[in-house]
């Protein structure tokens, strides 16, 4: 597998979601990287936050 920091930050998010909020979440907060549109797996969430540190 490439390293591609959208997926990275895509699984942290859902592994958050599951862990911290009760419940059936909303099929969009937890869906697969692949499943998420173009606009929603870039890189720059996760850029910030590495830079942020």
């Amino acid at each position: 597998m490439t390293y591609e920091p959208g997926r990275v930050f895509r699984e942290a998010w859902i592994t958050g979601v599951q862990k911290h909020f009760p419940g059936e979440p909303k099929a969009g907060y937890v869906a697969p990287w692949e499943e998420t549109p173009q606009r929603e797996t870039d890189a720059d969430i996760f850029e910030a936050v590495r830079d942020s540190h």
